[in-house]
């Protein structure tokens, strides 16, 4: 196994989370420097990694080894390691490596580089005789130098192709598929196994019938509005708990339904008192959404989710066992279903890619302990 190269990381912000798997995957980290490290304290050790965390005016207890700034006051950071003594040989940008960002892209994909000149960090790209003096506190400023460039993407032909009004605004509904929809049933078919015993879904059984079949024993509809005998639904409220019976089915599937409660706290704790011991509940919620008037006015829409506050809500609830948080979509998925066009006139491939920054759906996956605590 080739042995690997010993660096010093500086900074522990965006740059830093962005770029760390790949630092620590490549090299042997022997410190971080942060100014948030005070002299008399240090930092201590970052709990992630195992790494000890200094403050920069230690640098002199670590005489060898590249030093790789993460940070976009690349000049202000090489500044204060020069004045510390550390030769400048020794100081790499951390920016100039993948993976990138959008703008760290547009700079460094191709021949662009930062380089030292005159004391100053300059940002240069032979291949378009680009020599561009950057702002010591901000390299992002570089980009305002940069708009009359080929380097800087035209939005023009996109913004020009947008519409004021969506094509659809009932999700899509009327062109096929909706995005979300989609994607709901991704998260189901993949819990699929889990749909079985006694099974309550929220407002009818369509996924309990898709994707439960031959395992469901007994099959619950719950509505908030009316119960229907004849059709084995109940009323019942999953913010107040009433007309829910405790422990009384193996598996919930609630689609789309947290949004449009206002106490969803409590409703997360009710679908938690649903299950039975080792009982799961399916649970999707939007992200990024259109608002329906209709369901505005009569539920009320007061949420969208992230698979932090989705995984949240039940985290910390004594009878959950794990909490498994799924996302789904992608700035294009996202933009198409906020036009309402449909899952259907998208590429599978376009559907396949998940970018967490784009969240159009959540969905979770609790599961309960066996017995109580």
């Amino acid at each position: 196994m080739r042995k690997k190269e010993k660096v010093i990381l500086f900074g522990r912000g965006m740059v830093y989370e962005r770029k760390k798997e790949r630092l620590f995957r490549d090299y042997e980290v022997t410190v971080i420097l942060d100014n948030r490290a005070s002299l008399e304290e240090n930092g201590g050790t970052d709990r992630e990694n195992g790494v000890e965390v200094v403050n920069p005016a230690e640098i002199i207890r670590y005489p060898e080894g590249k030093v790789i700034l993460l940070s976009y006051a690349v000049g202000d950071m090489y500044k204060q390691l020069r004045s510390l003594g550390v030769d400048g040989e020794r100081i790499w940008f951390g920016v100039m490596m993948e993976p990138y960002n959008t703008f760290e892209k547009m700079l460094f994909s191709g021949s662009g580089e930062l380089v030292f000149h005159e004391g100053e960090i300059i940002y240069r790209n032979e291949e378009l005789g680009l020599c561009v003096e950057t702002d010591s506190s901000d390299l992002e400023s570089v980009a305002d130098s940069l708009k009359s460039t080929p380097l800087y993407p035209d939005s023009k032909k996109i913004l020009d192709g947008l519409l004021l009004a969506p094509l659809d605004d009932t999700y899509g509904m009327g062109r096929g598929t909706p995005v979300d929809r989609y994607y709901i049933e991704a998260f189901l078919d993949s819990h699929k196994d889990l749909i079985c015993g006694k099974v309550m879904e929220i407002g009818d059984r369509i996924y309990t019938e898709k994707f439960g079949k031959e395992r469901v024993t007994e099959s619950v509809i719950l509505h908030v509005e009316r119960e229907d005998l004849k059709m084995n639904q109940i009323k019942g409220d999953l913010s107040t708990g009433e007309g829910l019976e405790p422990e009384s089915v193996d598996c919930l599937i609630c689609t789309q339904t947290l949004p449009f409660i206002y106490d969803v706290q409590s409703a997360a704790d009710h679908i938690v008192s649903l299950l039975r011991g080792g009982g799961t509940a399916l649970i999707t919620a939007g992200g990024i959404s259109q608002i329906i008037q209709y369901e505005r006015i009569h539920y009320g829409h007061f949420w969208s989710f992230t698979e932090q506050s989705l995984g949240k809500l039940f985290e910390n609830n004594r009878e959950v066992e794990s909490v498994d948080v799924m996302v789904y979509g992608n700035v294009k998925t996202a933009s198409a279903f906020l036009y309402g066009i449909s899952s259907e006139e998208l590429d599978p491939s376009e559907l396949k890619v998940q970018d967490s920054c784009y969240q159009v759906i959540v969905g979770a996956c609790v599961k309960k302990r066996q017995g109580k605590r």
